[in-house]
């Protein structure tokens, strides 16, 4: 039976992918047929017509904390301090608010934040769960409640995170380990935020420790502030390829790299290369606190040929008053804040552009340790639908409809309206 004699579960019209107008057939949750003209004499119960919209495979968002998203609100309603800038008490007041956390309500949260992240065209997130002796396993059982609530919608892949450390928090080790067996999916770590150095080189080795253990890749806050005294990624490149785990961790933040000096900064850059470390750093870093995170040293990073991607971080929570999960706003973030706007042209294409375009769909994808999806006939039918036609209107996130669809399924969606003006009356 040929592709048109069969009825079709969806068909896209008129998108553009790499540059060419296609046709993308879908039947039994996977593309039928992809190419110009491809859908021409078939019956779909649906159809999009894409008037020459992007088609790409879904968003990643490489780095988020979905236990603690909008949590926020509950600051005013728990009475804890509402202005703070010292990072000791931001640190508590996280403490104090986590204490309070049921597993319903960070599945609520949490729940909201992913459907957020579908309307938005994400189809994976990586996402860190805190699990230490405040919260214990409930924050991780709630993100892995709402995870598989939302399985549908995006695949959400969990960080076991041990935010208070696990050093200064020895019974976290063994928090980490129960949640790694019920099914979390990579080991987290922040040692920069215990005592001492021979503390963050312990709490490193007992990171690999558990991804050994487990059989899982490593996502880790490293090195987060641009203080030039925070020195661990390094040892975490020298550990990666010693214990043969190249290309299985992500490093988050890695703000202190920007204050190293030239030639130590190319050294450690050398490193994380060999050790094919991704660096997922958060533009919205920038600003907001002190000291500041930064954004690395990206541009060196990836002339360096380290995959380098852009992430949400905190979200609505005690960290972060804003947000809106839009990968187009973190691409054009990091094309200003890297910056990415001397890259110059090659074959007709704006290569920063291509760049900050590529922080959030391939690289974001290898630093959340899954593969790219692939639009080809055969492959599973998960893609988004733009309105932009081209990479540089949708990082101008210009108005207009955004779909995602998966297994074949239009799931999720947000519908946006042309800027309007009226026209001054002439006289």
């Amino acid at each position: 039976m040929t592709a048109s004699e069969t009825p079709a579960d969806l068909i896209i019209e008129n998108a553009t992918h790499d540059g060419v107008r296609v046709d993308v057939v879908v039947r039994d949750g996977l593309i039928a047929v992809i190419g110009p003209g491809a859908s021409g004499g078939v019956v779909a119960r649906e159809r999009i017509v894409a008037d020459g919209g992007l088609i790409t495979p879904p968003f990643t968002e490489p780095h988020s904390h979905p236990d603690k998203a909008l949590s926020r609100r509950s600051i005013e309603r728990l009475g804890l301090p509402a202005r703070l800038t010292e990072r000791p008490k931001l640190m508590q007041r996280q403490r104090d608010l986590k204490a309070t956390f049921t597993r319903d309500e960070v599945a609520d949260r949490a729940g909201s934040f992913l459907r957020l992240a579908a309307s938005q065209g994400i189809g994976t997130v990586a996402g860190q769960a805190d699990i230490d002796t405040v919260t214990g396993l409930t924050s991780f059982e709630g993100v892995m409640d709402a995870r598989e609530k939302h399985t549908d919608l995006v695949d959400l892949r969990v960080t076991a995170f041990p935010q208070e450390g696990l050093v200064q928090d020895p019974g976290a080790y063994d928090l980490v380990a129960a949640a790694l067996a019920a099914g979390a999916h990579r080991v987290g770590g922040w040692p920069n935020n215990e005592q001492s150095q021979e503390d963050q080189l312990t709490h490193l080795d007992q990171v690999f420790e558990l991804a050994e253990r487990f059989g899982v890749g490593i996502d880790i806050n490293i090195d987060y502030f641009t203080d030039p005294t925070e020195r661990v990624l390094e040892p975490l490149a020298e550990r990666t390829v010693a214990h043969g785990m190249q290309g299985m961790v992500n490093a988050n933040h890695v703000g202190a790299l920007e204050t190293y000096a030239d030639d130590d900064a190319r050294r450690v850059i050398e490193k994380v290369a060999d050790a094919r470390i991704a660096v997922t750093v958060c533009p919205s870093n920038l600003g907001g606190s002190y000291p500041y995170r930064g954004v690395s040293r990206a541009n060196e990073l990836l002339a360096a040929g380290v995959t380098v991607t852009v992430g949400t971080g905190n979200f609505q929570d005690n960290w972060e008053p804003f947000g809106n999960l839009d990968p187009m706003d973190l691409a054009r973030l990091a094309w200003h804040a890297f910056p990415l706007s001397d890259e110059g042209e090659g074959d007709g294409v704006d290569k920063g552009i291509a760049t900050a375009w590529r922080l959030v769909t391939d690289h974001a994808a290898r630093a959340a340790g899954v593969p790219f999806g692939e639009l080809r006939a055969g492959a599973k039918a998960d893609f988004v639908v733009l309105a932009a036609t081209t990479i540089t209107d949708a990082l101008r996130n210009e108005p207009g409809p955004r779909r995602l669809v998966r297994g074949g399924q239009i799931v999720a969606g947000r519908v946006g309206e042309l800027w309007t003006a009226p026209e001054p009356a002439r006289a």
